[in-house]
């Protein structure tokens, strides 16, 4: 079946001399694979538009039974270069587009997911803020877009607050179970990422501890709710950005 998509490269591999295979997580089929035959070679009309986070326009020989797709054409759907050349912006995608490999699962579509990352690249190329304190709701983001998401139970803001992360709240009560206590800049920060202010969220005052806690914090929560989900490899980059 010929496929017409949209769909954002997740991560890729060399495969062969002159081959590539990526991995795409697109609006209609989800996730899949598909090799790109001579990619590798000096004139091919598909390397200097196919790299991480590219948002690509697809037409595909697509038959979910296959493990592998065949490619027959790719055209940039929107431009990100900003971003390429932008070591911290890289890094926060390098990790975002991870974490939505490691927690979603081939052929499985989220439209609603799809929408929201081609949204966030588009407004991060736009973008001249600094935007490396936005991962957490990033995570919170994608846990709710996957149908895992927080509630938001605290009825004093100025009291004492809890993640609880088998009950998937954020709560002025300690459950039962595995729970962390937030700093008052990390239960603002919550409260105002799960009202959707992106933009608000920047000018709250973490400290690169508090961040990274926080993040911590937030992959335990995701793990505990999303099967299989791995550490990122990409941390190890992102982290160096968090520290500069």
């Amino acid at each position: 079946m010929l496929i017409n998509t949209k769909a954002i490269v997740l991560r890729h591999v060399d495969f062969s001399e002159t081959s590539r295979i990526i991995t795409v997580f697109s609006r209609d089929k989800g996730k899949f694979a598909i090799m790109i035959k001579g990619f590798r070679r000096p004139k091919s009309k598909y390397a200097g538009i196919i790299s991480y986070g590219s948002i690509l326009d697809l037409i595909v020989y697509y038959k979910q039974s296959r493990s592998v797709q065949s490619l027959k054409e790719a055209d940039t759907a929107q431009s990100i270069l900003n971003i390429r050349s932008d070591f911290g912006k890289m890094a926060i995608i390098m990790a975002l587009l991870e974490l939505l490999d490691l927690s979603t699962h081939e052929h499985e579509s989220n439209p609603e997911l799809f929408d929201f990352l081609e949204k966030f690249l588009f407004w991060l190329n736009e973008t001249e803020l600094s935007a490396k304190s936005l991962f957490p709701y990033l995570q919170l983001r994608v846990a709710e877009l996957n149908g895992v998401g927080l509630q938001y139970d605290v009825n004093d803001l100025t009291s004492v607050c809890w993640l609880n992360i088998i009950e998937g709240s954020v709560s002025d009560t300690q459950h039962s179970g595995l729970a962390f206590k937030l700093k008052s800049s990390q239960k603002e920060y919550i409260r105002i990422a799960m009202q959707g202010g992106t933009k608000r969220l920047l000018n709250i005052e973490l400290s690169k501890l508090e961040l990274k806690e926080l993040i911590n914090h937030l992959d335990v929560y995701l793990k505990h709710h999303i099967d299989g989900l791995r550490d990122r490899k990409s941390d190890l980059i992102f982290e160096q950005i968090l520290d500069s």
